[in-house]
């Protein structure tokens, strides 16, 4: 059996090939196409949150209003921490987004197949997470330093970029251990498979993230990877739930909310004339979308279990 199929081997290597060559570019060229990137297919795959609640209010328009309210609201008041306590925001931000990237790139049934024991799970998503959210900053530190202190202040930046080596180390041991495990208490041998692919590809994005520019191996993965698998689980469930008229409907309202809050903090980030303002504006933006997001994508994982269960 093949750890993983020649596809996934040549999409791969394509995604490290396709960083090597994009960090080429001119910086005035590299970040309107890393920004035009997110705005195609990393907006939209969160701008499908506003079709999951849709399909959770069940017609009645009293509970998707309010629905779609709280989302505004999570938002709204993500960016004013951002505003008043900018510390407290990214803190709260790196730590979700290792839970958010450790935890969502796999089917939730995928996930409980690896380790029947809740610990083992919990440690292989957070170490998971934390490589792919810390290792550009170690291995990137003064390009990452140069974003943060756009949106926060220089000391936390540099806070950031010291810190960051050490929770990589330990997220790799902890990760390496927690895999090893697993495999040892694999019930099949298609679950051992399984984590060695993880392991393989894990390795491919550290390997991304390390020879591309930070900006270009941060876009390819949140684009290419992250986003377009919530986006097929998303279109998935569109078969199952037959409410195809209403996708685009919600998608684009959301996408239009999320351009008209990058507006409002491109209006607060410094010096926005140079491309570093705006890519600190597209952090923050992204930033305050994912705090909503990850509580839909909790119910669309918890939702999917459930359809896993009644086949």
């Amino acid at each position: 059996m093949r750890v993983v199929s020649p596809q996934e081997e040549f999409q791969w290597l394509l995604l490290v090939g396709l960083g090597v060559l994009l960090s080429l570019l001119p910086e005035f060229f590299l970040w309107r196409t890393c920004l035009l990137l997110v705005v195609l297919v990393g907006v939209p795959h969160g701008a499908l949150d506003g079709y999951l609640l849709a399909i959770e209010a069940k017609k009645s328009w009293k509970k998707f209003s309010l629905s779609i309210a709280q989302y505004i609201f999570l938002v709204v008041c993500s960016l004013f921490i951002w505003r008043v306590f900018p510390h407290l925001f990214w803190a709260a931000f790196f730590a979700a987004a290792a839970y958010h990237f450790g935890m969502s790139d796999e089917h939730p049934e995928v996930l409980r197949a690896i380790s029947t024991q809740a610990l083992y799970r919990t440690l292989w998503i957070l170490s998971r997470g934390f490589l792919l959210v810390f290792a550009p900053i170690a291995c990137h530190p003064q390009k990452i330093a140069g974003y943060i202190s756009q949106a926060a202040t220089p000391q936390f930046a540099t806070q950031v970029t010291h810190v960051a080596p050490f929770f990589c180390i330990y997220a790799a041991v902890i990760f390496l251990w927690t895999t090893f495990q697993s495999w040892r208490r694999a019930s099949l041998q298609t679950y051992r498979w399984i984590l060695v692919k993880h392991l393989v590809a894990l390795a491919v994005f550290l390997l991304l993230f390390a020879v591309a520019d930070p900006l270009v191996s941060f876009t390819l993965y949140f684009c290419c990877h992250h986003s377009l698998n919530h986006t097929f689980r998303v279109l998935g469930k569109v078969q199952w739930t037959k409410k195809k008229g209403t996708i685009g409907v919600w998608a684009f309202t959301l996408t239009v909310l999320a351009i008209l809050f990058f507006q409002w903090v491109r209006k607060y980030v410094v010096d926005v004339q140079l491309p570093i303002g705006w890519v600190s504006a597209s952090f923050v933006t992204i930033a305050a979308l994912t705090f909503p997001h990850l509580i839909v994508v909790r119910d669309l994982h918890q939702q999917l279990k459930q359809r896993f269960r009644t086949r």
